[in-house]
């Protein structure tokens, strides 16, 4: 009885369980189906979200590169018209001793000087140049009578702009044309001066060497001469460069080159003076003629008044006086024709020397001056000059080794 009823147990329990196996793998493929289905479904949205931002991305990248190439024009066009200019200079500070001549002070010659000059580029073949100078003191200095000269080619030397020019060129010439500092020969020797012209220059075919002609007038106050004449410029040789040059004046040899505006005469003219002299004490002699008529006196020719040291008195003036300053000639130092040769060697590294020889068809002539030593002459017969000089670069504190 009780191992029939354990059988039928048995046998319901497993027909129950054999069922219930047999309903499960349905529902789970079910299950299963809507799973992938949400899965697909999220794949899909996945996906248009990755092409949109991959779309975005597109944009972005586009609108970055659009970017970068206006950056890039900006900051080419930029450096382009930074380049377009350039600025350099130098500045010094000197003291000149100047006692040469014996002079009891001539030690005015004190300079604090700066020199900044600019490029401004047009094109490819042409720009224009500028110099300004500040130069508070540029050749000052006291004469052996105590007369104090002062050199002073401009009255904008105070930071002013007083040097422009151009520079250029058409085809195979150069052009130089406006105002600047310019000279003959590498030292200046011939002609060392700021000038108002023109230099036209070109390359001569199969050498290293460049020939010019140039017209140029001194703008220093009271000059009035112009220089022209045509040179040849360039290397010749290994480390040997030339520069040779022939110029004429527009005047003659015996002309002056113009009024010394630092040396004047000033002259005195009275009209309709009544002077009164009173409490005239002292000695007064006279020689020659004179006559008094009809309330006039008058004075022969060889009349003449010699006073005494000490003579004094009151005089009351009135009337009306007119000053006249003249300037006094500028001697013909140079003549009317001159030449310069002129040689630069670099033999080594650093090292440069460098030879003038000018010659002119000057007048002789005579200075007098009072010094120390009293009232001398110096005869000035000479009309040639010989320049010699060694250029070296001169010693680093930063850079050890260097002389």
């Amino acid at each position: 009885m009780n191992q029939k009823k354990t059988t039928a147990l048995l046998l319901g329990l497993t027909m129950s369980l054999t069922g219930t196996a047999f309903a499960a793998p349905t529902d789970q493929a079910q299950d299963i189906d809507s799973r992938i289905a949400a899965l697909e479904q999220q794949q899909s949205n996945l996906e248009k979200e990755i092409k949109e931002l991959r779309h975005q991305n597109s944009q972005l990248k586009n609108q970055t590169h659009s970017q970068e190439k206006q950056l890039n024009g900006l900051s080419k066009s930029v450096k382009s018209e930074l380049d377009r200019v350039q600025i350099s200079g130098f500045g010094r500070v000197s003291w000149d001793n100047d006692n040469i001549k014996g002079y009891t002070d001539r030690n005015d010659n004190r300079r604090f000087y700066l020199d900044l000059k600019g490029k401004f580029k047009v094109n490819d073949d042409w720009n224009f140049n500028f110099e300004s100078e500040t130069n508070p003191r540029y050749a000052n200095y006291v004469m052996a009578d105590g007369t104090l000269k002062s050199h002073n080619g401009h009255d904008d030397e105070d930071g002013a702009i007083q040097r422009v020019w151009a520079e250029g060129k058409t085809g195979v010439v150069n052009y130089d044309i406006g105002r600047r500092w310019r000279g003959l020969g590498f030292q200046n020797v011939l002609l060392g001066n700021e000038t108002d012209g023109a230099v036209i220059s070109t390359a001569i075919p199969k050498s290293k060497l460049t020939a010019n002609a140039f017209y140029l007038t001194p703008t220093d106050k009271g000059y009035d001469f112009s220089v022209y004449g045509a040179g040849v410029q360039g290397q010749v040789g290994h480390g040997l460069q030339i520069s040779a040059a022939i110029a004429k004046l527009n005047i003659g040899k015996h002309e002056s080159m113009g009024q010394n505006v630092y040396d004047t005469t000033k002259t005195f003219k009275v009209e309709g003076t009544d002077v009164t002299i009173k409490d005239l004490s002292g000695t007064i002699k006279g020689g020659g003629d004179f006559k008094f008529k009809d309330g006039k006196g008058e004075f022969n020719p060889g009349f003449s008044i010699d006073y005494t040291p000490g003579l004094s008195g009151k005089i009351d003036a009135s009337g009306t006086y007119t000053v006249t300053e003249t300037p006094s000639e500028y001697r013909n130092t140079a003549g009317s024709l001159g030449f310069v040769l002129s040689a630069m060697w670099n033999p080594m590294k650093n090292i440069f020397l460098i030879g003038d020889y000018a010659r002119t068809n000057g007048q002789d002539y005579t200075v007098g001056e009072w010094g120390a030593n009293g009232y001398t002459e110096t005869k000035y017969d000479k009309h040639d000059c010989t320049a010699l000089r060694l250029n070296y670069r001169w010693s680093n504190i930063n850079a050890p080794g260097s002389f």
